[in-house]
């Protein structure tokens, strides 16, 4: 069940380890490049834009750069605390209209059709579980008619198979314990044990692409895609950064392979970008 004060907490906790799993690997640099491109594919100038669920605010920095007026909204205040700073330090400061504390399940501050486009990235949609059909709701209600939506979710079936790939003994040695089965039957997976902070991670549902899909039943569904295809986020990956010739080709792979139906449901995350009707 989502408990919006505890996910709150926690990231309050997370800090600026939300900024750095973008950083330290080649996984994480490739989800940001390919969740920046859809920025760039679908944000313009003078675009008034939400970004749902900001964290420290990589992708309002990406938003605001683009020329766009950008509100930035979590439900962290931690988070928006280092979204501040990531936008002063990134001299974007006058691009964002506002920082908001706020749910996404409950945009209410907001009235119909105030944006041009919204961005919600990075899972905010998996935390609020059973609350995600009212947040996708949410979010298209403060889209104007016309515009458009860019979000991700934590991927089902790819998020399974690199526990397979990148082996995670806990989970394959405790599959029941874990919840492994219950995963796979309907994406719900209960708190779990942090790796890096000393708090339960909050509960969160994983997404299936057609299920992603079937969460915005009112747009036109311009792509979808995966995030992370190409890798399963093994260290032995990381030396790609040492050459820059291997790291823009793996780019490249990454960006060519993306939206490949076949692929689509393997990576971490799926990336969707829909259009209101209306």
């Amino acid at each position: 069940m989502y408990d919006a004060g505890y996910t709150k907490g926690f990231y309050d906790a997370y800090g600026r380890r939300e900024w750095e799993r973008l950083e330290g690997s080649v996984a994480g640099r490739l989800k940001a490049v390919v969740h920046g491109d859809f920025i760039a594919r679908y944000v313009g100038r003078g675009d008034r834009v939400l970004d749902a669920g900001c964290g420290p605010g990589r992708f309002t920095v990406t938003a605001a750069e683009l020329g766009a007026r950008v509100t930035a909204l979590d439900l962290s205040e931690g988070q928006l605390e280092l979204a501040r700073a990531t936008v002063d330090e990134a001299g974007v400061s006058g691009a964002v209209e506002a920082f908001v504390s706020g749910d996404i399940a409950d945009l209410s501050m907001f009235g119909d059709g105030h944006f041009d486009a919204v961005i919600c990235y990075g899972g905010a949609l998996s935390y609020v579980c059973e609350q995600r059909h009212v947040a996708a709701a949410e979010l298209v209600r403060v889209v104007r008619p016309g515009g458009v939506l860019l979000v991700s979710v934590m991927s089902r079936l790819g998020t399974m198979a690199t526990l397979v790939r990148r082996p995670q003994m806990s989970i394959l040695e405790d599959p029941e314990g874990w919840y492994l089965w219950q995963v796979a039957k309907d994406g719900d997976l209960p708190g779990f044990p942090s790796t890096e902070i000393d708090l339960e991670h909050p509960p969160m549902h994983m997404y299936r692409s057609d299920e992603l899909r079937g969460l915005f039943p009112d747009c036109e569904v311009l792509e979808l895609a995966g995030s992370n295809v190409t890798t399963s986020g093994e260290s032995a990956a990381n030396e790609i950064l040492e050459s820059p010739e291997a790291w823009a080709t793996a780019v490249e792979l990454e960006r060519a392979l993306c939206g490949e139906p076949g692929l689509v449901d393997g990576g971490t995350h799926l990336i969707l970008v829909g259009r209101k009707g209306g």
